[in-house]
Order: structure tokens, then sequence, then C-alpha cells
């Protein structure tokens, strides 16, 4: 066989593992050009947030500065207040958006709930919306942190908007169980609801319904993140009355760093 044959067929051997490695990697920039995305949408609630926190910070450090005893111990007070509560907030976001590898691992479905509560920024009850919890504290799942935290968010952001539209009895339930080798998570919403034609479209690539505002990746970003773990991502709904997600995860599973390898950050 000749030289040039045998690289011709070399090269025809390693196509498909190129194609492969680049498929891959492809679908990881656009899990972190979505999840930035997110973190955008979430911008204007945050910055209320801390104008919340800033704004009686500000007013009692200017009555403490006239000289009133009592209002210095108050301004410190709520300087240690707010200072704590903006840093959860910054603290939650960056955790979120990083950008390394990172290994399956064992962690509690409550406390990954309330440090992704914690990145929205702003407290639902501020909204008139009910927030139900219905995880048990002790259970716990075996995934990637951050992008599990970034799948709740985006299911979380859009039931938010869905209540608020819908106007009313407004509340968000989310619920996790055990059932066998799995762990089921249900977040439930009492919004407009999706209409059918819609919901059989929502985990496609681009499709979205905000027009300017939305990029359409979203819910297929997510859809993918739960495959990569073994998991299932499904929705429900019924128009007028609510919508169901529910995130089926594997209960157990061998920790092993992901071979997916960061990418180089531009200069």
């Amino acid at each position: 066989m000749s030289v040039l044959s045998t690289r011709c067929k070399n090269d025809r051997q390693g196509a498909p593992a190129q194609l492969a490695e680049e498929v891959r990697s492809l679908r990881e920039q656009l899990a972190r050009t979505q999840r930035r995305a997110t973190v955008g949408t979430m911008a204007a609630m945050v910055a209320h947030e801390f104008n919340n926190i800033l704004t009686p910070m500000s007013n009692y450090a200017r009555l403490a500065a006239d000289g009133d005893e009592e209002m210095r111990d108050k301004a410190i007070h709520h300087a240690l207040e707010g200072s704590a509560r903006a840093t959860e907030i910054c603290r939650a976001l960056l955790d979120i958006t990083k950008n390394e590898c990172q290994t399956l691992q064992k962690v509690s479905l409550a406390d990954l709930l309330d440090e992704t509560i914690s990145a929205m920024g702003r407290d639902f009850s501020k909204d008139g919306i009910r927030l139900i919890r219905k995880i048990p504290a002790r259970l716990k799942v075996t995934t990637r942190p951050a992008e599990l935290k970034q799948v709740l968010l985006n299911i979380l952001l859009n039931a938010r908007a869905a209540v608020m539209e819908k106007g009313g009895d407004k509340s968000i339930s989310i619920s996790a169980e055990r059932s066998d080798d799995r762990v089921i998570l249900r977040v439930a919403d009492t919004g407009v609801g999706i209409p059918p034609e819609i919901k059989k479209r929502i985990f496609e690539p681009f499709f979205t319904t905000r027009d300017k505002n939305g990029s359409g990746l979203g819910l297929a970003v997510c859809r993918q993140i739960i495959k990569s773990m073994k998991g299932r991502l499904t929705v429900r709904s019924q128009l007028g009355k609510g919508t169901v997600f529910t995130v089926s995860l594997p209960a157990k599973t061998a920790a092993r760093r992901t071979t997916r390898k960061p990418l180089a950050r531009s200069a």
C-alpha cells in the first residue's frame, strides 16, 4: 500500500473522532453562552435588589454622619446586613458563570436550590409570588452543581415570568423526592400555561416566543445538560392553569472528572 493511500485511510478513520470532538466543543460553547445570557436576563432584578440594599445603608449613614449616635449603630447594622446579602448574590452569580471543568459531586438538593434562588437576587415575595419548597433536607443528588443551577435558574425565570403575566394567585412550587434509583425534581407554577403548538417546540434550538428578547437556547441547552447527566427533562402544561417542569436524575452516579476542556479566554 502506498504512503498516500495509507495517509488517506488514516485520515478517514480519524475524521469521525475529530468531528465528535468539534461537536462536543461547540455544545460546551453554546452552554456557556446560554449561561451568561441567562445571568444577563437577571441583571434588572439584581440591580433593583442592590438598590434596595444600598438605599437604607445610605440613609442611615447620612443620619449617622450628622452625629446621631442611635443612627450610627443602625447604620453599622444595616451596612453589615446589606453587605452580607450583596456578597451572597455576587457569589451565587459567579458560581453559576464560572468557566471550569467540574467533577460530578454529591450535593444537597435543598442547598443547591437555596444558592440558585440567591443568584436571582430578588425575593419572590416582593413580587407577590408565593414560593413553596418541598425538598427533604437529607435528599442528595450526584451532579455537576453549576450546570444543574443553570437549569433550575432557567426554569425558575420562566415560571416567574408565567405567573407575573397571569396575575391573580401567583405561586411556584418546588418539590423533590427519591424514586427507586432516581431523584425527581419538579417545578410547578400557576402561570398562564403553554399552548400545545408551542409546548411541542420549546426544546427546539433557537425557538423562542420572546421576539428579540430571547435567544431560543435556554430550554434546549437545559435538556442537553440534563441528558449529559443521564437524566431527563420533561414538561406538562395546561393553558390558563400552569406548567410543571420535571427533572429526573440518577440518584447515584460514579463521580468522575469530565473530559471537557476549558476554552481559552479571549484577550
